[in-house]
């Protein structure tokens, strides 16, 4: 996350370590390129909600570091989590993802024809099912990243009391949030950002200083405590970010068996 009290410090010790691929968002990432040495093997993944961004990427990054990004994330308003769209445009229809993909496609393509480099671009927020997947890659995606539905697997580290409460959710619990750090966040409602509304302010410890735009003297509650609470169980104190389509989540079950579901969808839809 470019918000990052620490951004330099954690992208730096990343590509020291090898990492495969940074993915970077929470603001636009422009000298991300500056911190490769000529031995880096870490590819470097952009955010963006819009063509314009990612045109503004490609020629910055082009022009100081000689430097394409490696693909380019195109996330959308359903999105979990922080959104990076004001509050209006997070249901207008121009700003939904099928309006975002093509639009960043066309802005890719000039610069994949004029320096001979693909650059996929992959489709975020809001993704769910097999046929999602081969609608959004009729677009132009390349491919898609995926979050919600991998909450509710016996794989993800966190809480059974966080999976349920994807699990328990209604359509209308899926909520978007004032975030502490000054964006607008989508959340599962519960009682603590009940009281979060009410005005009810919270007692501020901040462990860490961890996001740039966050007023310590001004927010209700820390939110990477808030976060980390709710990660490890403990709603009292914290909730939980979630996709739009969180409420859909049945039950708890293996990658495997999701991975297969998705497999067959989209081959279904593809024909094989």
């Amino acid at each position: 996350m470019v918000a990052l009290t620490n951004f330099e410090d954690m992208v730096r010790t990343s590509i020291e370590e090898k990492v495969d691929m940074i993915i970077s968002g929470a603001g636009l990432p422009l000298d991300l390129p500056k911190y490769l040495n000529k031995d880096s093997v870490t590819r470097l993944v952009p955010i963006v909600s819009s063509g314009r961004a990612a045109k503004i990427i490609c020629e910055k990054w082009k022009s100081l570091y000689n430097y394409l990004p490696d693909a380019i994330v195109v996330e959308g308003p359903k999105a979990g989590g922080h959104l990076g769209f004001k509050a209006a445009q997070i249901s207008d229809e121009q700003y939904k993802l099928e309006e975002l993909i093509p639009d960043v496609v066309k802005e890719v393509a000039v610069f994949e024809k004029e320096y001979q480099q693909e650059i996929p671009v992959i489709a975020a927020g809001g993704i769910y099912s097999g046929e999602d997947i081969y609608n959004i890659m009729q677009l132009g995606a390349k491919g898609v990243q995926m979050k919600t539905q991998f909450v509710t697997t016996e794989e993800c580290d966190a809480s059974i009391e966080f999976k349920n409460t994807y699990i328990l959710a209604k359509e209308e619990d899926v909520e978007i949030i004032v975030s502490p750090v000054g964006m607008p966040g989508r959340a599962i409602n519960n009682e603590f950002l009940d009281a979060v509304k009410r005005g009810e302010k919270k007692p501020i410890n901040c462990p860490v200083k961890c996001i740039k735009t966050c007023n310590v003297e001004t927010t209700h509650y820390c939110i990477i405590a808030a976060l980390m609470n709710a990660y490890k169980g403990n709603f009292k104190a914290g909730y939980a970010f979630a996709g739009s389509n969180a409420f859909r989540a049945t039950k708890i079950r293996s990658v495997k068996e999701l991975m297969n579901e998705l497999v067959t969808d989209l081959k279904a839809k593809m024909g094989l």
